[in-house]
């Protein structure tokens, strides 16, 4: 791939790193306020409410003309913006390097993209929007007619298509944590899980199979504990489990793509 070919898609995935940003901070308030939308009102000063001009709404550029505060109010602009737009370009970029232009740069970006927004969403507002978890488990179904990326192994263990695989792999995954919570609500009376974290689940199940999910909720789990101390007083009654189950999910599928992980655990 050519200089001009990796400028072209680094400028792309700094876009989508930026929308990415406009996604996380409004999904959530749009889930509270359907009068709010992705396009009105325009991007703005959250501080001051003034209007970002469009040189300053170039991904990275902006942050360093404005030098990280508001030309309008002088406040900070929060660094998240420009942490985000990075992290894209460089998902991006080991994406591009690994699979070049094929369906499976395709389908894992927009697999990262997708989980970037919700981990991020589910962090700060313990909310993960249905249709991205809509658009995981199209992923699991739909992905497994163009690349083997997300091929599931099953060792005999399971004699199916793909899709069957992936179909047990989804309800399998669904129906745990919902089971789970079923018990959990019987005994405490109310919900133990969100429903967008039983509905991740079954996501991740549609791609990996039912036989995997057992390694992807034991390093969720980890992660979640993990997360948990970062802010004690924040997570005292709630846990973002779908950030941590997301965390898991990227390990594990790291490890499983550069044969890290033990045997056992690569199903």
């Amino acid at each position: 791939m050519g200089f001009y070919e990796i400028i072209l898609f680094s400028l792309l995935f700094l876009a989508l790193g930026s929308f990415s940003s406009v996604l996380i901070y409004r999904l959530p308030l749009i889930e509270n306020n359907r009068s709010l939308n992705l396009i009105s009102p325009r991007s703005h000063c959250i501080n001051c409410k003034n209007k970002i001009s469009f040189i300053n709404l170039l991904p990275i550029l902006g942050f360093l003309l404005q030098r990280g505060i508001c030309e309008h109010c002088g406040k900070k602009i929060n660094l998240s913006y420009l942490i985000h737009e990075i992290n894209h370009v460089i998902a991006g970029l080991i994406f591009l390097y690994l699979h070049s232009i094929s369906y499976e740069l395709l389908f894992s970006y927009f697999l990262f993209f997708v989980l970037y927004v919700m981990i991020m969403t589910d962090y700060e507002k313990f909310y993960l929007p249905f249709s991205f978890n809509i658009c995981i488990t199209a992923v699991g179904f739909i992905s497994i007619y163009f690349t083997d990326l997300f091929y599931i192994k099953d060792y005999g263990v399971i004699a199916s298509s793909q899709l069957m695989l992936s179909f047990y792999g989804f309800f399998i995954g669904f129906f745990l944590l919902w089971f789970i919570n079923i018990l959990y609500k019987l005994i405490k009376k109310k919900d133990g899980i969100g429903g967008g974290d039983i509905l991740l689940l079954g996501g991740f199940g549609s791609i990996v199979g039912p036989l995997s999910l057992p390694s992807i909720i034991l390093i969720g789990s980890l992660f979640t504990i993990f997360i948990s101390f970062l802010d004690k007083d924040k997570f005292k009654e709630e846990l973002p489990l779908g950030s941590g189950l997301i965390l898991g999910f990227f390990l594990f599928q790291i490890f499983k793509f550069f044969e890290l992980l033990p045997q056992w655990l690569v199903i």
